[in-house]
């Protein structure tokens, strides 16, 4: 397999697993983000430069058959504090991509996207973002024919992830502070999937039966907060103590599932083998790899 693969936003948490696993079955990939890949395997290529930057942008996308794109602020609270830098990466710099994609004849444009664009009231800018850049590629889909998926992801986890992350943030809180500081009641429910399940979940998208889809990659399970928790401090026999907080500001998070709001339309699509939330949980632990 000599194709090429485009991963904007490849030196990230999600877009690094996917950028390992198209190496791994033998794709010729190529990285295009902000700053240079940590994770950077033997025969990927990296190309460094902001997403609204036009010449670089084209440059990591000339020569390749698929493009995904997972760059952009992925932060709710990030996005609620810097609105305008915000939309401009997520709505403007998933124009810029796809537009190029379409004048380069891209044959698939795979965009990362949320499970909050189900959400009528809530997530944000972050939301409005996503909305508005899923509207953009239908649109070029409809106008130019591009082929398209669009990735609804669950609640993210495992190694690489960034300090806010929810789960990877508790671990850390439970090794290093012996406490859980956990902001809500204990009953939001996630379906929580550990990143490399979902990386090979996303890596199967260039298959041409998932062809301007949208998809929902969530984990088999549903846990409440309150299990989760529990879940690590078990793992930490015992000892950790959780408190739960609750917030002086609104939250943007959901807090039992985004499917009771906008009927979007979805496939959904859970990894027959997957890593198991106890035994993920544990991975953590025993890497211990995130920061505070």
């Amino acid at each position: 397999m000599s194709d090429s693969v485009t991963v904007i936003g490849g030196a990230g948490f999600i877009g690094s697993h996917v950028s390992d696993q198209l190496t791994k079955i033998g794709y010729k990939v190529k990285i295009f983000d902000i700053k240079e890949s940590p994770y950077l395997q033997k025969g990927q290529k990296m190309y460094t430069g902001d997403i609204l930057d036009h010449g670089a942008l084209h440059e990591s996308i000339a020569g390749s058959k698929y493009v995904y794109n997972f760059a952009g602020v992925a932060e709710i609270k990030k996005a609620g504090s810097s609105p305008l830098d915000s939309l401009e990466q997520n709505i403007l710099g998933t124009a810029r991509s796809i537009d190029i994609a379409v004048k380069e004849g891209v044959e698939k444009y795979i965009f990362a996207s949320s499970m909050y664009v189900y959400s009528d009231d809530e997530g944000g800018f972050y939301r409005t973002s996503k909305l508005s850049a899923e509207s953009i590629i239908e649109t070029y889909n409809k106008q130019y024919g591009i082929n398209y998926v669009l990735l609804r992801y669950g609640t993210l986890y495992g190694p690489r992830a960034q300090s806010w992350n929810s789960l990877n943030k508790y671990v850390y809180q439970a090794l290093n502070k012996g406490k859980i500081e956990y902001i809500g009641t204990g009953e939001e429910i996630r379906e929580y999937i550990h990143v490399k399940d979902a990386a090979r979940l996303s890596v199967d998208m260039i298959d041409t039966k998932y062809q301007n889809k949208s998809i929902n990659i969530t984990g088999t399970q549903v846990y409440t907060s309150l299990e989760m928790l529990n879940m690590i401090k078990e793992i930490a026999n015992n000892k950790v103590e959780i408190q739960f907080k609750s917030s002086k500001e609104s939250s943007d998070h959901y807090k039992t599932t985004p499917y009771r709001y906008i009927p979007k339309k979805a496939m959904k699509l859970v990894p027959e083998e997957f890593v198991d939330l106890g035994s993920g949980i544990l991975d953590l632990m025993e890497k211990s790899d995130t920061e505070d």
